[in-house]
């Protein structure tokens, strides 16, 4: 296991396999990478994830764009399965799971995040640019026939757009047996007093106060020290996550993740793009294990706590991970 410079481990890899998607989400990151068009080969994706692995990375999650939308991903995840025991997850919109839900599941995926940002239909397309909502629902139940668990429903939390549904979501999770995540709006330091960002942030602290008064149990995970509540709902029990990345230093302290770009650049941070390092270059130059590994150590060398004020690095974020696997 290998960690930065602020004790941090690195045991989680998040890999953008394309940057093309079937949804127009107006707060889309794209992965805090914009917009390219090359996209590494089932095999450069193999070999990132094996050298990760050697380094000591045992959870993969595949993102985009929309992963699905790339015809060869299930290779992609038979492939990373052959090196990771640990978990292998996606982010996707659900709209083409109900045909891919099932092989993914056999070439090894474990868990999925499937965005779902509202109940409403004209939220829904006001937020996405589509009319989809139906067959994200059909895509979830294909997940979850498919045997795919856990399930998290991401929800962006906006504010006058979905804020006023999140308790018929809970119900509705408790309904389909999935977890969901509230994820709060986020910007960089930068653009915090942004049109954009005062329009639709929502602080989630009242929010999640209101949920944690219904929990009957609290428990915990480690990646971003995130509590999850199961809570007492109309259609039994849900399980919630809040995800509060914005000014959050415990956030940032407790990240294990590198992130690949679709383009073969390791990115130490979302929310920096001034410190990427290219792998894919050194892979398809066909160099040497050693000068793979070194150039993976440069990449973690350059993590740093985004939101890092009143940081002490005590040692305790690091004995908090001996023995973790998992996202």
């Amino acid at each position: 296991m290998i960690t930065d410079d602020y004790g941090r481990p690195v045991t989680s890899m998040r890999i953008q396999v394309n940057t093309t998607c079937n949804f127009k989400c107006f707060f889309c990151h794209m992965e805090g990478t914009g917009v390219h068009s090359e996209k590494m080969t089932p095999g450069e994706i193999e070999r990132i994830v094996e050298i990760g692995h050697n380094m000591g990375v045992n959870s993969i999650k595949f993102t985009g764009g929309e992963p699905l939308m790339r015809n060869d991903i299930v290779d992609i995840v038979r492939r990373t399965r052959k090196h990771i025991t640990g978990d292998i997850s996606m982010t996707t919109n659900g709209f083409m799971l109900p045909v891919y839900a099932e092989k993914l599941k056999e070439a090894g995926l474990d868990r999925i995040n499937i965005s779902f940002h509202s109940l409403e239909r004209e939220s829904f397309q006001f937020i996405t640019g589509t009319d989809s909502m139906d067959k994200v629902i059909e895509g979830i139940k294909a997940a979850k026939t498919a045997g795919i668990d856990p399930i998290k429903l991401n929800f962006v939390v906006l504010k006058e757009v979905n804020e006023d549904q999140i308790q018929r979501l809970v119900n509705l999770s408790a309904l389909l047996g999935v977890r969901v995540q509230f994820i709060e709006y986020e910007t960089t330091r930068e653009n915090i007093n942004s049109e954009d960002f005062q329009k639709y942030h929502v602080d989630l602290n009242p929010i999640e106060k209101e949920v944690i008064r219904s929990a009957v149990e609290v428990k915990h995970n480690i990646l971003h020290n995130r509590p999850r509540y199961i809570v007492e709902t109309e259609n039994g029990y849900a399980d919630v996550e809040f995800v509060k990345p914005m000014m959050n230093s415990d956030f940032c302290n407790h990240c294990t993740r590198i992130r690949v770009t679709s383009t073969g650049l390791l990115k130490p941070c979302l929310m920096r793009n001034d410190n990427y390092t290219d792998i894919l270059r050194e892979v398809r130059n066909g160099n040497s294990e050693e000068r793979l590994i070194n150039i993976y150590r440069k990449a973690v060398k350059g993590r740093e706590p985004y939101w890092r004020e009143n940081y002490e690095d005590s040692g305790e974020v690091l004995r908090t991970f001996q023995g973790y696997n998992g996202n």
